[in-house]
């Protein structure tokens, strides 16, 4: 089983370096047999079980939480959530003591004509006095063209685009530049499948006020 503990100093250099904000893009993380099988347990589009979101800046967009994760999702998650993966982040980034929490993660799907404007996200825990600072997605599509819309752009720009395949992790630091999303909006009969964690750490002197998320108006 693939995990984050492959990771070396020469991908905190690239983390710690990359333009407009940290950030790293990694392919063949995780054990392809575990992301298969998370795949697969992925409900249909119209599952009642799914949260949807009404905003035409996240139309499509469908959150899973634990009450949805088969067997194979949940190791992913105890897998990416444990100390030892925290503790990694911790060595990779820079960034800690990292502690990973289930607020607005789990499973995402999207689907036809769905997308997510280009935002920042909320920066305070709601209920626990922690920072949010480090967002991971894994994604679990075998393939995926650049005209089907669905490509992740980082920075207020666009300056970096990935596009969403199979075992593809992106891992990236919040903050004020943190600038991202999938603004183009899928064409045709296509489902963009990702699983999201993110992680906290206390709360710091330079901690901005506490804010929901915040949209670009482009």
């Amino acid at each position: 089983m693939g995990t984050l503990t492959t990771l070396g100093a020469e991908h905190a250099a690239q983390f710690a370096l990359a333009q407009p904000f940290p950030h790293l893009v990694v392919d063949g993380l995780w054990g392809k047999g575990m992301l298969r099988a998370a795949a697969a347990e992925f409900p249909p589009g119209d599952d009642s079980r799914w949260t949807t979101y009404p905003d035409p800046k996240e139309y499509g967009k469908r959150a899973g939480d634990s009450r949805m994760w088969g067997p194979a999702t949940r190791s992913f998650f105890e897998l990416s959530r444990s100390e030892e993966t925290c503790g990694t982040l911790d060595a990779l980034t820079g960034i800690g003591p990292l502690t990973a929490d289930d607020v607005g993660g789990g499973m995402h799907m999207t689907g036809p004509e769905g997308r997510l404007a280009m935002h920042r996200d909320f920066n305070v825990h709601p209920t626990l006095p922690l920072e949010r600072r480090l967002n991971m997605l894994v994604f679990l599509n075998d393939e995926w063209d650049p005209a089907w819309g669905g490509v992740l752009y980082l920075g207020a720009q666009r300056e970096v685009e990935v596009l969403p395949l199979f075992n593809r992790t992106v891992i990236f630091a919040c903050g004020l530049e943190s600038w991202h999303g999938h603004p183009e909006p899928i064409v045709g009969e296509h489902w963009r499948r990702s699983l999201a964690c993110y992680y906290y750490a206390p709360l710091r002197p330079e901690t901005a006020d506490p804010h929901t998320t915040i949209w670009s108006v482009a």
